[in-house]
């Protein structure tokens, strides 16, 4: 305990107290500066647990002050570390995010003791709520531990989180809770203590929540590695979609043909690369598209046998696509597998190359200068219902695996499908001929998913034009006849 060091009775609600907080002169003397750490980390969990600190005070100085945020940021960085396990990455632009609380408790701090015309407050607000708040970071950081060990998919941002949300109203009802008990006899004042936190400190801190200070590696990729995407596949590239455009077979005609497009544009996850080329088998196999399929994937271990998946190759082939077939009569499925983004954007990603993301506005622009009419489009990406607006018309059929402001799941390597795509196109639609039956399948299917393993709902979308209704019953219609006689 350094000097200057004193033991803070904040009013007769708080029993057991060494000194009265009305009288300054009753200041005494504290204990070591372990002592006070640990009884300001015990006075912080009573009051996490709306309790009153009892028999154990806060301690106020600048070295405490100190030692409560290294505390905090302790117990988060751990937390973060363990989630992300050995293969994590220590994020250094996440310390001001992580230390954004302390300004704000120290500027509530001033602001509560002119409030109540005493400086003490200065230290007592931002020691409470960092001592306060360790304990709900540590519970924070078992809840995750524990979701992520029986294989939860829990979101840590507000509003995407009931549990985040749930523990931050918890630490702020018990900050708010203590300050009221702290400035009860304090003297008259204009503005309440409560609402200075709550504006100051509170309010910023749930807008603004921490960043992780450890991160799991997006990319499996590193600087020393040798780069996936060679000399070789990079020139090989356009002989690649060159054999696939000239290898799509021209419609027939009188018969609604089916053309499958598969797109798989994020390299650093398998996941995609293994959904893709498992739909087009099975678009080939039960649907007929055999020589009317082409699949775009970006990856390395298959940069020698597909094109990659940008929207430049994306473009060349709807429009070798769209030179083939007829349009008043054939059918486009188009099937989009990647990262989605909040604003509506699917990742593009194969190192080194610098790739365009692809929005909603690309995908239809593509779809409409290759002269294709008739669409089946199916976006397996988190936040891909933000495609359906821009995607639906009368001739369209538009599958979304998450509504435009929730993510989907199952996006891990040891995947090999989506959770999406796998109730979709390997469950359902290896049970009907319907793809509008095959979304009502999978949507009860993914909310059963969801619901066992303690999910935030997904809220797979929908969108078809009722031309594009009759459309689709006429080709189911003929692949049930086909399958029939061919039994």
């Amino acid at each position: 305990m350094t000097p200057g060091d004193t033991a803070v009775a904040v009013n007769p609600f708080f029993t057991n107290m060494q000194m009265d907080w009305n009288d300054p002169a009753a200041e005494t003397p504290g204990p070591s500066a372990l002592a006070a750490w640990l009884a300001n980390l015990r006075s912080g969990l009573y009051l996490a647990l709306f309790r009153a600190p009892g028999a154990s005070p806060f301690y106020l100085s600048a070295p405490q002050l100190i030692a409560i945020v290294a505390t905090s940021l302790a117990a988060s960085a751990a937390g973060a570390f363990i989630l992300a396990g050995e293969d994590g990455r220590f994020d250094p632009q996440a310390l001001p995010s992580e230390l954004l609380w302390v300004p704000l408790a120290l500027l509530a701090g001033y602001l509560v003791s002119r409030a109540v015309k005493d400086a003490r407050y200065v230290l007592l607000v931002p020691i409470a709520a960092g001592s306060t708040g360790v304990s709900f970071t540590l519970a924070a950081d078992a809840i995750w531990y524990a979701a992520d060990r029986v294989r939860f998919e829990v979101a840590l941002a507000p509003g995407e989180s009931f549990v985040y949300q749930l523990l931050f109203l918890w630490w702020a009802l018990a900050l708010l809770l203590a300050i009221k008990r702290m400035t009860a006899q304090a003297p008259s004042r204009t503005v309440s203590p409560v609402l200075i936190v709550a504006i100051v400190l509170l309010l910023p801190a749930y807008f603004l929540p921490a960043e992780p200070l450890w991160e799991t590696p997006v990319e499996d990729y590193d600087a020393d590695q040798e780069q996936p995407f060679t000399e070789q596949a990079l020139y090989d590239q356009a002989q690649l979609l060159r054999d696939a455009e000239d290898g799509i077979q021209p419609q027939r005609r009188g018969v609604e043909d089916l053309y499958y497009v598969g797109f798989a544009p994020y390299a650093p996850q398998d996941v995609f690369m293994k959904e893709i080329i498992a739909v087009g088998k099975l678009m080939e196999q039960r649907f007929g598209t055999a020589g009317r399929s082409v699949s775009l994937i970006s990856n390395p271990a298959v940069a020698d046998e597909y094109p990659i998946a940008t929207l430049t190759s994306l473009r060349h082939v709807l429009r070798a696509i769209g030179e083939r077939i007829d349009p008043q009569e054939d059918i486009v499925l188009l099937h989009l597998s990647s990262h989605g983004s909040a604003a509506h954007e699917l990742a593009v990603e194969f190192q080194p190359l610098q790739l365009q993301q692809i929005a909603p506005e690309d995908v239809r622009a593509a779809l409409d200068d290759a002269g294709i009419k008739w669409r089946i489009v199916v976006v397996s990406a988190c936040y891909s219902g933000g495609f359906v607006e821009a995607l639906k018309d009368d001739h369209t059929l538009v599958v979304s695996a998450s509504d435009a402001t929730h993510t989907s799941f199952g996006c891990d390597n040891a995947s090999a499908f989506t959770y999406f795509s796998q109730a979709y196109f390997d469950e359902a639609l290896r049970q009907t001929w319907s793809f509008e039956k095959a979304f009502n399948l999978a949507r009860e299917s993914i909310a059963r998913r969801e619901r066992d393993e303690k999910l935030e709902p997904s809220n797979p979308q929908i969108a078809i034009g009722e031309p594009m209704r009759a459309k689709l019953a006429r080709l189911e219609k003929r692949l049930s006849a086909e399958t029939a006689n061919a039994h």
